[in-house]
C-alpha cells in the first residue's frame, strides 16, 4: 500500500488531523527551506494540556519542529488514544503493508498497549511503536476511592467501540473477585448507525443508580470522558451518584467528582521525550520502553463535592489538587 493511500484511510479512522508550525521552529536556517524535524499529528479531537506539554518540551529542547500531513513524509507520527493509535500502526501481529510501519509512532493516551494488542511488550516495545500511557494502576485507583468512602458495589459503563472500555471491565472484574465488591456493569447500547447512542446514556445510568452503587467509575473513553464528559456527569449528579473518573478533562472541565490520573502536561512531555530520542538523538523507536508515569495526581471537584453533600475526609484533602 502507498504512503498516500494509507494516509488517506488513516484519516477517515482518527477524524481529526492538525497542521501547525511548532512554536519552537522558529526561523529556518538560511539555507534549508524547512525545519529538519516534521511530525503528524493524529488526533480525535481538539489540542489539549497534552499536545501543549508536548510541543513545550521539544521547544526546551530548541529541536525545531514542523506538524505536516500529506505534503511531505513525516519523520515520526504523534497519535491521542487507544482507537486512534490501532487505526494508525495497527495491532502488532497486523499484516504487513495495512496499517503505517515504517514511519516511528508516539502515542498518548493509551490505556492498555499490552491488552489492546498494539504492543507485544513494553520494555523493549519491538516495533516502529512507542508511547506513553495515562492511566494509574487500577489498584491505586480503587484505594484512592476507598481513600474518599469505602465502597460495595461499583458502577461501571462500556462502550462496544472502544475495546479499551472492555480492557478496563474485565481487569475491574477480576479485582471485584480478589478485593470483594461488587461490579455493577452496563453497556451502552448502538444506534441504528451501529454507533453509541449518547441519548441512552440516562438510561443507563439511571439503571446503575437502581443498583445501589456506592460509586460509578467512569474509566478512560472518548465517548464518556471527553466527547460527552458533560452529559454523562449531568447525569450522573440527577441520580445523585458520586464518580469517580480515571482521566483529568472530566474532573477539571466536566462534574466528575474525583480522580487520580497524571497530569496531560506531564503525559505529552514525556512523550515529546521519546519523540526527542528518535528525532535528535538517533535512537530506533522498537528500543523505546513504552511507559506509565510513575507520579499521579488526586483532583477533587468540590462544586461536584457539595452538590452531592459528599465531603471527602481532611486526610485527603491534605494531597489532592481541588477545583473550587
Amino acid at each position: 500500500m502507498s504512503y498516500r493511500a494509507r494516509w488517506a484511510w488513516t484519516t477517515a479512522c482518527a477524524a481529526v488531523l492538525v497542521t501547525v508550525t511548532s512554536q519552537s521552529a522558529g526561523a529556518p536556517p538560511p539555507n534549508q527551506a524547512e525545519p529538519p524535524y516534521r511530525i503528524s499529528m493524529v488526533l480525535p479531537r481538539e489540542e489539549q494540556n497534552i499536545e501543549a506539554g508536548f510541543r513545550d518540551y521539544l521547544a526546551k529542547r530548541k529541536l525545531p519542529v514542523r506538524r505536516q500531513l500529506r505534503e511531505s513524509k513525516p519523520q515520526l507520527i504523534y497519535t491521542w488514544g487507544t482507537g486512534t493509535t490501532l487505526a494508525v500502526a495497527g495491532p502488532y501481529d497486523a499484516p504487513a503493508g495495512k496499517f503505517i510501519q515504517d514511519i516511528p509512532v508516539v502515542f498518548t493516551e493509551v490505556t492498555d498497549p499490552l491488552g489492546s494488542h498494539l504492543l507485544r511488550q513494553l520494555d523493549p516495545p519491538g516495533r516502529n511503536v512507542t508511547g506513553v500511557s495515562h492511566v494509574a494502576p487500577l489498584p491505586a485507583q480503587l484505594n484512592a476511592i476507598r481513600g474518599y468512602r469505602p465502597f460495595k458495589r461499583l458502577g461501571y459503563i462500556v462502550n462496544p467501540k472502544e475495546s479499551n472500555t472492555q480492557l478496563v471491565a474485565d481487569a475491574l472484574g477480576k479485582l471485584a473477585k480478589e478485593q470483594g465488591f461488587e461490579l455493577v456493569q452496563e453497556t451502552v447500547p448502538l444506534d441504528a448507525t451501529g454507533n453509541p447512542d449518547p441519548h441512552a446514556l440516562k438510561d443507563v445510568i439511571d439503571k446503575i443508580a437502581a443498583r445501589k452503587v456506592d460509586f460509578l467509575y467512569i474509566g478512560p473513553s472518548t465517548f464518556l470522558a471527553f466527547t460527552h464528559r458533560d452529559l454523562v456527569t449531568e447525569l450522573a449528579l440527577q441520580a445523585k451518584l458520586p464518580t469517580f473518573c480515571a482521566t483529568e478533562s472530566i474532573v477539571r472541565k466536566a462534574r466528575c467528582m474525583f480522580g487520580l490520573f497524571s497530569h496531560g502536561s506531564n503525559v505529552g512531555r514525556f512523550a515529546a521525550h521519546k519523540a526527542a530520542q528518535v528525532l535528535a538523538e538517533g535512537k530506533r523507536v522498537d528500543t523505546i520502553p513504552a511507559e506509565t508515569l510513575q507520579r499521579f495526581s488526586l483532583l477533587i471537584n468540590m462544586p461536584t463535592v457539595k452538590a452531592l453533600d459528599l465531603y471527602p475526609p481532611l486526610a485527603l484533602l491534605n494531597v489532592a489538587e481541588v477545583i473550587q
